[in-house]
């Protein structure tokens, strides 16, 4: 949807437009601010919530963005990488001071074994659902990681919701199958 039919939607039904903007966008935002934060000792829920944090930003200062000066595309990516790094500035407070002499110490409530085998789960999911091909990989995340609901993903993947729900049940049991759970 173009910038000016879109700022009209959120103005005028900032429920629908706001929807709009994230289906848009969400892909893309998750893009930068995951590229921000790749390799910090952030969690894949502090993405998450940078990126609901991009959209909520975005809705309260509506009044001060000028479509004169950016497309919305570049001003959710700058305030993305704004959010990112706001992000990567507080956890590295909250998990470590830097002393006199260089050293580097830990706060002793962070798990970094833990936080890295979470990382590393992560990457094995979501390598697994890439692997799955589209537009299975475009439902699985769809689904389960946006939240959209069968009935959105059948009309934005152009299937049927019955095609939808199928290929995502089968696309689970892959998946189950994969990481050693039993298949249905």
């Amino acid at each position: 949807m173009e910038d000016a039919k879109l700022l009209r939607l959120i103005r005028k039904d900032p429920s629908a437009g706001m929807e709009q903007l994230m289906d848009q966008y969400a892909g893309l935002i998750y893009a930068v601010v995951r590229g921000r934060l790749a390799g910090s000792y952030c969690l894949s829920t502090d993405i998450e919530d940078c990126v609901t944090d991009v959209f909520c930003e975005f809705y309260a200062t509506l009044d001060r963005y000028d479509p004169t000066l950016s497309s919305i595309k570049s001003y959710l990516c700058v305030l993305a990488r704004h959010k990112a790094i706001d992000l990567l500035r507080k956890r590295a407070r909250q998990s470590g001071d830097i002393s006199l002499d260089g050293e580097v110490q830990i706060a002793d409530d962070i798990d970094i074994e833990s936080e890295l085998e979470e990382r590393e789960l992560v990457r094995e999911v979501f390598g697994a659902i890439k692997a799955l091909g589209e537009p299975d990989t475009s439902i699985i995340i769809r689904k389960y990681y946006l939240g959209e609901s069968s009935a959105e993903i059948a009309k934005a993947l152009d299937l049927t919701v019955s095609n939808v729900d199928t290929r995502a049940h089968r696309a689970l049991n892959k998946l189950r199958n994969l990481f050693g759970g039993e298949g249905k």
